[in-house]
């Protein structure tokens, strides 16, 4: 019989060596957000005491607990936007894209043109404008994906050189023109700099937009600056004089004033990207939480002890603060307090105790 056998009981003291993992749940549906690389976790429980005082008595004859105050804090090392979610109680909408293409995939059986070229046919019209992903194809009978070199194509066919014969089920990896464009779908780039040659400038990146915006959505936020001077240009359209330029929406190119060629200019514009994004808005409130904090902790004697605190409903309190500092790997921390769930048996929480036994023999 081990000794665990013989006393059963768990609540040991222990030694706690870490901040555990903590995590934010709405009530009915999935977790909001899991910090699994805490820095810090502190719980504060605060008792509002009053003293009743009568009779010529100096010492208080009773007390009054007029609020229970039980805070709980999470610091992460991590970021996290469910993080800011929680504060702000915003929804948070994933995968937003303003790219101007779609990926699609398909299998195909490849077949024999008749000329001798291995060709397969798609079910949309390929995109090949500047900017969008080579079409890829995997040869499903040989298992192994054909050369990009030996991949063409036109309108809705693909052809293959080499790396499949006829008969062979082929997938098919491609792009299509995007059938809209989410309007939050982009990033900035901010003091893209350029040396202008010839009078130009290639931006690095597409502008946002894509083929179903108008030349002027395209170009509008666009904004370029000498950068000796910090002076604004001119955005126009025909011959750029001085201290003015035009763009190419479609291809990004800026044409510059020949009184300009050799400076250095910065340029701010948006670049299209698949993103996650969270609205920031005026009526949002805190979200209301479960929360879950757990610790595990090796003590001296080889066993796991281990608490978990509960608490059933609780908002945000304090500011939630994103403090990015130079040649500092930031943190982020929260903090909660518990309010009534109003449930039946009065209860706001949990704190539990247990114990994971030492895996073998030491000795």
């Amino acid at each position: 019989m081990s000794q665990f056998d013989k006393f059963s009981g768990k609540n040991k003291k222990m030694i706690i060596k870490g901040a555990g993992k903590f995590m934010a749940k709405i009530p009915g549906c999935d977790d909001l957000i899991t910090l699994g690389h805490m820095t810090n976790m502190r719980l504060d429980i605060q008792l509002d005491m009053v003293d009743v005082e009568g009779g010529d008595t100096s010492a208080p004859i009773d007390t009054l607990l007029r609020k229970k105050v039980i805070d709980i804090t999470a610091e992460d090392a991590k970021f996290d936007m469910n993080m800011v979610r929680l504060v702000l109680g915003a929804k948070l909408r994933e995968g937003v894209s303003g790219l101007p293409y779609e990926l699609k995939n398909e299998a195909v059986t490849a077949t024999d043109d008749g000329e001798g070229k291995i060709t397969v046919t798609v079910s949309n019209p390929i995109l090949t404008s500047s900017g969008a992903p080579k079409v890829q194809a995997f040869n499903q009978t040989a298992g192994s994906f054909v050369s990009e070199s030996d991949v063409k194509s036109s309108g809705s066919t693909v052809t293959l050189s080499s790396g499949a014969v006829a008969g062979d089920e082929i997938v098919v990896y491609y792009p299509v023109s995007a059938s809209s464009i989410d309007p939050d779908g982009f990033v900035w780039v901010l003091e893209e700099k350029h040396d202008v040659k010839g009078s130009k400038v290639q931006l690095k990146h597409p502008l946002f937009g894509g083929a179903l915006g108008s030349a002027s959505s395209k170009t509008e936020h666009v904004s370029i600056r000498l950068t000796k001077e910090n002076k604004l240009l001119k955005k126009v359209t025909g011959n750029p004089g001085e201290g003015e330029y035009v763009i190419d929406p479609s291809t990004g190119e800026v044409t510059f004033n020949d009184y300009l060629d050799g400076e250095q200019v910065y340029v701010n514009y948006k670049r299209p990207e698949v993103v996650d994004v969270m609205a920031i808005g005026a009526k949002d409130f805190p979200l209301t939480v479960s929360v879950v904090h757990d610790g595990q902790f090796e003590q001296k004697d080889g066993s796991i002890q281990g608490y978990q605190t509960e608490l059933y409903a609780c908002r945000v309190k304090s500011n939630f603060t994103l403090d990015a500092a130079r040649q500092t790997a930031a943190t982020h921390s929260v903090t909660l307090t518990v309010i009534d769930p109003e449930r039946s048996d009065e209860r706001l929480g949990s704190m539990k105790r247990y114990q994971i036994n030492a895996d073998g023999d030491i000795c």
